[in-house]
């Protein structure tokens, strides 16, 4: 009789041990957007305030006026919630009141706003603004004269989207230095290559879309 138990025993032991060790499945984050416009277009407008890694304010534009498209859809894939198309003209200035301007980098394609994570307590997405190629900026900005002394790229924009005021906030960007090949730096005391600025803008979307995400 115990002969016939033990083999009993040790193949329950082995079923028990795999279920243990069977992975848990990944969870799958599904994301949904709510746009009142059919064709999913939408545009912005707002202040932005550009400020170095020390403080200094380079510059201040009014408003922020871009289009895009962000179409009302369930999707699993955040990186493609949205892009930014064109732009009316941003102009800025700078403290000293010396004029700016900026433009979306847009030649070669559209620019995407990836989402990363969702606050269902504060209807909040945290979202990266990307350019169509990691070698394509989101935004250039100038000084605006013929040989400016300042110019550089914005390479990504950190910011969150949220659905109670449908604003989205930015709040910091990676720069690269507009300099061409054997010529005086640009931006100097003002800006390195690389650095990490503040991006302090607050982008009114219109029509209000709702953005809101659920794990399963």
């Amino acid at each position: 009789m115990r002969k016939k138990t033990l083999p009993l025993l040790a193949l329950s032991s082995m079923l028990a041990l795999g279920a243990q060790a069977a992975p848990a499945q990944a969870a799958t984050t599904t994301w949904t957007v709510a746009n009142p416009n059919a064709d999913g277009s939408f545009t912005t407008s707002g202040p932005l305030t550009a400020k170095n890694a020390a403080g200094q304010t380079l510059f201040t534009c009014a408003n922020i006026p871009l289009k895009g498209t962000m179409a009302s859809r369930s999707t699993t894939y955040g990186q493609s919630l949205g892009k930014f198309t064109a732009h009316y003209q941003i102009t800025c200035a700078a403290p000293d009141g010396k004029a700016w301007f900026g433009v979306l980098g847009t030649g070669i394609g559209p620019s995407y706003f990836k989402a990363t994570a969702f606050n269902a307590a504060t209807g909040t997405t945290t979202v990266t603004h990307l350019g169509n190629t990691p070698a394509t900026p989101v935004y250039i900005f100038s000084e605006q004269n013929s040989n400016p002394d300042c110019a550089f790229f914005v390479m990504s924009v950190a910011g969150t989207y949220s659905n109670a005021t449908s604003t989205l906030k930015t709040t910091s960007a990676l720069t690269r230095i507009g300099t061409a090949e054997g010529q005086t730096p640009r931006c100097q005391g003002r800006l390195t290559e690389g650095e990490t600025i503040t991006f302090d803008g607050a982008l009114k979307f219109n029509p209000a879309i709702k953005v809101t995400a659920t794990t399963s």
